[in-house]
């Protein structure tokens, strides 16, 4: 094709391949004449939505140790959709606790005690 010549000249490595430059054509004949792509069909996403973004904002102001599941389930929305609006919308990350040591009873230290003097001369052996 004539055009995909031209452009090869003009852009040399840099040039859309030959399918694309007769997919352009294509569209030019048929009237198409705009850069950008036309709505396709299908389900709206939910995720754009402002109530749908606060909702689970809400959600987690309400309870910081909510799952995903959880609000999934809340707002009917998938797994993805809830971890999007999670992280790119709201700008949240879950935190783990830190573990904190817990204080033993003295029988708990004493029962722990035994079982380490059980382990220690079960692996001398």
């Amino acid at each position: 094709m004539r055009i995909h010549d031209e452009m090869k000249a003009v852009y040399g490595d840099d040039c859309p391949s030959y399918d694309t430059v007769l997919r352009w054509k294509r569209n030019f004949k048929t009237g198409h004449m705009s850069l950008t792509d036309e709505s396709r069909t299908g389900r709206p996403s939910l995720t754009d939505s402002a109530a749908t973004v606060k909702k689970v904002e809400d959600l987690i102001l309400e309870d910081r140790r909510i799952t995903i599941h959880v609000i999934m389930h809340e707002t009917g929305l998938r797994y993805g959709s809830v971890w999007k609006i999670i992280h790119d919308e709201l700008h949240m990350s879950k935190m783990s606790a830190c573990s904190v040591p817990r204080i033993l009873t003295p029988l708990q230290r004493q029962t722990r005690r035994d079982l380490s003097k059980q382990m220690f001369s079960f692996g001398a052996r």
